[in-house]
Parts: C-alpha cells; structure tokens; sequence
C-alpha cells in the first residue's frame, strides 16, 4: 500500500474521518446531557450513569480486538464502522433511553476495537522511522471532535433535536464504511500468530510476559488515571471558582481540544525526530510538572486556563507518542498489544473519575493535583523500569564480550 502513496493518503484521510465520528459520539453525551435527559424524560444522573458504562468498553474492546490478530485488521475494522453505524442510527430513530444505553454501549465497543485495528494495519504498512507520524495524524480525530464535532453537534441540537446528529453520523458512517471496503487492501499474512490460528489466551499470555509491555500498561493506567482524576472536575472548578456560564466552560472545552491539535501536531513532526522513548520521556515529565503547578495558578481565570492548556498539550502528545512506540512492542500480535493498551487506560480513566468526583467533594482542588501529580511520577518511573532498566543490561552483556 506504501508503494501507492495516494491510495495510502487517501485510506489514511478516510479512517481518520471514520475515528472522528466513533470520538464525536464517544464525546457527545459529556456536554449535552441534560438536554438528552429532557428529551427522554430521565433524571440527569441516568445520562451520567452511560458515560461510565462507555468508559468501560475499553475492557470488552480489548477481548474483540484481539481478534484482529487471527481474522484480520481489515475484518473487524469494517465490523466496528457496522456496529456503529446500526447503533447511531438506532438512537437517532428510536428516541427511548434503553435503545440509547444499548446502542452508546455498542458504539464504544466498536471504538474500543476499531482504534487498535487501524493501528496495527498501520504498523503492518509503514516504517517504524514514521508511525509516529501516521499515527498521530489520525489522532488529530480526537482533537477534531471537540473543535469541530461538538459545537457543530451544539447548533444541529439547537436547530432540530438531539436525535439529528446521530442521525448524520449514521449516515456519514455508512458511507465511510462503502469507502473502507474499496480501498483497505487485504491483511499482510506473515506473522505466525495468524499462521498458526493461535487463540486469544496465548497471545495476552505472550505480551505479558514482555517487559516492555507490562512498563507500557502501568504507563497508561497511571497517566489515564492522572488526566480524568482532574478532568471530570475541571468544569466544576471553573463554576465555582469563576462562575463561568456554561457557554464560557465550553469555551474551556475548545481550548482543551486546541492544546489536543497542538500536542498531536508536535508528535507528528518532532516524535521521530527527537526518538519516541525520549518524547515520552520528556512529555510525561512536563505533564507532571503542569499538574503540581495548576494549585499555584489558581489566581485569575487567565493562569488557570494557561495551566489547564499546559496539561492537557503535554498529556496529548506524550500518550499519542506511546501509541506509536507500542505498535512496535510485539509486532506479531500488534492488535493484542494495542487493545491491552486501550484496556488498561479505560480502566485508569475509570479510576480516575471516581476518584476525582470524591476527592473534589470531600478535599477540594490541592489534593486532585497533587493525586494527578504523583500518579504521572508514577507513569514515569513505569516507563523507565519498562525499558531503561532492560537496556542497561543489555549494554552491560555487551561489554563483557
């Protein structure tokens, strides 16, 4: 596919429009709920209640993506832009709060296998010397569903209903899907795991056992943890602190998604550049310095959004960068790999929202920094045991021949 650099353009450009509507209807609920709650006659804690069950996809995602390694990448990539489509347009035509539980639930499974597919498809097709590159690009869908998504979302709502933008995603899926199916070619067949038909147990049995992995998984968990611990509370923060309108603390969310643009773009360009274990490395050590720092410049409104940029710049391109390195971990079962990835930071982001909620109502903004502070230390010293550890062995072996 890389020896028809269009083609690979265009399969890139289309999966990354396909990731953006799989994050806008991920992201979606999280700034309209109580209009969705009014619409199905529900208190607002029942639509509260479907982003934890969405944050908890993660874990299922990781059971049906690796599965990508025995069928196929291209296989469970046009099954999750299938489930997604029947889901949105379920909700968007059945407005009853079970067909939204059910078919948001759906939809976050099918993010949940669809994410770590294309990356290991992607692994498969380019060079290590420029995933992160590619990978990044496609990561810009997630930025791109708070800048353009959601507030696109905010006037259709306004306009006609909450339905209407399930509705258009449907649609827009459904062709992505037409589009996937044309152009996708089919998987490389050269690792053994797909050979040999291995099953799935055997394949979590041998990432496990690898160092590197294990460093990676306690990475994400401690840097997902840090990042929702601090940003299920930041709106309630910005209120009561500032009394912001809720039109302000929106305001707040596209600065959120401008520093996810920017932290994407400086992996794009630079990871490879700088080396991606070094990025990280630098990445999670600012990120952690942005936390301990946020209680300090809780003075003016101005400081508090220069420290909430700071976080979320450094957070974006240090995790976007570890995608990268990870596809490259255990290249015959890249799908497993990535899927425990995306597993194991649902279920940090699921400790940290619980965590966040308490901490702010019983302690207040001091302890949720410094709580987010020292689980990145936590991320970094992952890191390093993962892979630096292992390296200077490696050298000192070397030597003694």
């Amino acid at each position: 596919m890389t020896k028809h650099p269009k083609q690979f353009a265009g399969f890139i450009t289309i999966t990354t429009l396909t990731k953006l509507l799989f994050n806008i209807t991920r992201r979606l609920i999280y700034p309209f709920a109580p209009e969705f709650a009014r619409g199905l006659n529900v208190e607002l804690s029942a639509i509260t209640s479907v982003i934890a069950i969405n944050q908890g996809t993660s874990l299922l995602g990781a059971v049906g993506a690796s599965f990508a390694d025995k069928y196929g990448y291209r296989i469970l990539m046009l099954f999750s832009v299938g489930i997604l489509t029947i889901g949105t347009f379920a909700v968007g035509l059945i407005p009853i709060y079970s067909v939204l539980v059910i078919c948001l639930f759906m939809a976050g499974l099918a993010k949940s296998i669809f994410d770590p597919s294309l990356q290991a498809f992607i692994a498969n097709f380019v060079p290590f010397e420029k995933r992160g590159q590619i990978i990044g690009i496609t990561e810009l869908a997630w930025a791109g569903s708070t800048l353009v998504g959601i507030p696109l979302a905010g006037i259709i709502i306004e306009r006609f209903s909450w339905q209407t933008p399930f509705i258009i995603i449907g649609g827009l899926s459904l062709i992505c899907f037409f589009i996937i199916l044309k152009i996708m070619p089919k998987d490389k067949r050269k690792n053994k795991a797909d050979a040999t038909r291995t099953r799935m147990i055997t394949n979590w049995k041998t990432i496990i056992k690898d160092r590197k992995v294990l460093g990676i998984l306690s990475f994400v968990f401690f840097m997902s943890l840090a990042n929702d611990n601090l940003f299920v509370i930041y709106g309630a923060w910005l209120e009561q602190s500032y009394n912001l309108s809720l039109a302000a603390i929106g305001f707040g969310t596209i600065l959120i998604g401008i520093s996810e643009v920017l932290g994407e773009g400086f992996t794009v360009f630079f990871s490879d550049r700088i080396g991606l274990k070094k990025t990280i490395i630098i990445g999670v050590s600012l990120c952690a310095c942005s936390y301990f720092l946020l209680p300090a410049l809780n003075i003016g409104l101005a400081y508090v959004l220069a420290g909430l940029f700071l976080v979320f710049f450094t957070f974006e391109f240090t995790i976007v960068t570890c995608m990268s390195l990870s596809t490259e971990l255990v290249p015959e079962l890249r799908a497993s790999t990535m899927s425990a990835f995306f597993a194991i930071g649902g279920i940090g982001r699921v400790a940290g929202a619980f965590s966040g909620g308490f901490i702010w109502s019983n302690y207040g903004l001091l302890p949720i920094c410094l709580v987010s502070g020292f689980c990145t230390c936590a991320a970094l010293i992952s890191i390093l045991a993962g892979f630096y550890q292992k390296k200077s062995r490696v050298i000192t072996k070397n030597s003694k021949n």
